[in-house]
């Protein structure tokens, strides 16, 4: 009985890891598309250009040190004013800005698309692929907005993990 205990243990344990893994392939596929090393530089000297100051929390000790919130949890908590100006400071460094400074979803869905295209072709790359090309995930030309383009990539993300896991399934 405890050997069979055993095996039930470290089956549901194999599959705990198998399940995480495939979550986190659809992850690590948008990270490597839409990483740029230089992102931090761009998100920091931006927030500096509009005084945006992160955060500042004590260790024990005393020492200062900078918290590191989810993205999108810091962002949400700023004042809409600082919101759109790293927004429009961002596009702008990435030229996703339009000359009426409207924020260049077209631009940004080609680039992600030549992005996605250039990837190892995998039923996750493939999935996100259709997503956009099915207009199952959209992303429209509006004011500068990071929450558009955070909306567009967790859309992109479910698709992608609805894809793997139906192939999980099926397997």
């Amino acid at each position: 009985m405890k050997e069979l205990l055993m095996l039930l243990a470290l089956a549901a344990a194999m599959v705990a890891v198998q399940a995480c893994r495939e979550k986190s392939e659809c992850h690590e596929l948008m990270h490597d598309v839409m990483h740029k090393d230089n992102m931090k530089e761009i998100i920091g000297s931006c927030m500096e250009e509009n005084g945006i100051v992160p955060d500042i929390g004590r260790r024990s000790g005393g020492r200062r040190q900078k918290r590191s919130p989810h993205m999108m949890r810091f962002i949400s908590r700023l004042p809409e004013a600082n919101q759109t100006a790293l927004a429009e400071c961002i596009f702008e460094k990435e030229g996703l800005l339009t000359e009426e400074g409207l924020f260049d979803a077209t631009t940004f869905t080609e680039v992600l698309v030549a992005k996605l295209g250039e990837a190892q072709q995998t039923t996750q790359a493939e999935a996100m692929l259709a997503a956009i090309e099915d207009g199952v995930c959209v992303v429209e030309e509006g004011e500068p907005n990071l929450r558009l383009v955070f909306d567009f990539i967790w859309c992109l993300k479910e698709e992608c993990k609805d894809v793997t896991d139906t192939s999980s399934e099926e397997a």
